[in-house]
């Protein structure tokens, strides 16, 4: 179809339509944006929260504390960062890459609760308290990996992402990964029924959140095209 036969109304829409663009930033910038509003949020609700390291780091070994925390802020990052890549069309991230990296993330978290129970007991699981110490952590999980999911989200959806699902998918599951990769040293509890309950399902909770919040973000944006079209 050529731009002779459109209809006058469709011209004249996308006449309205068009208006000048800031170019968007390399991925790189940001994802680092993203990050660094991430880290101020996390030492603000640390130190809100009186959040301290776990009572066992000296049980732990070096490789298995700093060194998994490290490995999961580095996979967080670059699930971000594939988020806002994905956010730019032409530049989408494929669908067996998207794969692995979601189950990397999840994965490294399961095994670092595994390796950590394994090493250490923590503090002791009384069922009657299981309810409590859970929804805590899960607290505090969702509290630390809200400001990088929320700013992740925004800056995806500032530019033009043609699978806002899967961006929001791959933001929600960094911005889990790295809230875990800190709550990791923090949380005292290493049973692995407190483990893979409240923190694995928060990850889950959360790369869920962020696939709805891209699907809700692309219907509203059909939504208003269409209506665009109809006036």
């Amino acid at each position: 179809m050529t731009t002779d036969s459109l209809p006058d109304s469709l011209r004249e829409a996308i006449g309205k339509d068009l208006q000048p663009v800031r170019p968007l930033p390399p991925v790189w910038v940001r994802t680092l944006f993203a990050v660094a509003v991430a880290a101020v949020c996390l030492g603000v609700l640390i130190v809100v929260f009186k959040l301290s390291l776990r009572p066992d780091m000296d049980q732990i070994p070096m490789w298995l504390s700093w060194g998994c925390t490290l490995i999961q802020l580095t996979i967080g990052v670059v699930l971000l960062g594939m988020a806002l890549r994905e956010a730019v069309p032409g530049h989408g991230v494929p669908a067996g890459m998207v794969a692995t990296a979601v189950g990397t993330g999840v994965l490294m978290q399961i095994l670092v609760g595994i390796a950590t129970w394994m090493h250490s007991p923590g503090m002791p699981y009384i069922p009657g308290q299981a309810l409590q110490k859970g929804i805590g952590c899960a607290s505090h999980d969702t509290a630390l990996a809200l400001p990088a999911l929320v700013v992740t989200l925004w800056l995806v959806f500032r530019a033009l992402p043609l699978r806002p699902s899967v961006a929001g998918l791959l933001g929600g599951t960094g911005a889990a990964v790295t809230a875990d990769a800190v709550i990791h040293i923090l949380c005292p509890m290493s049973d692995l029924r407190h483990v893979l309950v409240w923190h694995t399902g928060v990850i889950i909770g959360l790369l869920v959140i962020g696939s709805v919040a891209g699907k809700l973000w692309e219907k509203r944006r059909v939504g208003k095209s269409v209506q665009t079209l109809e006036r």
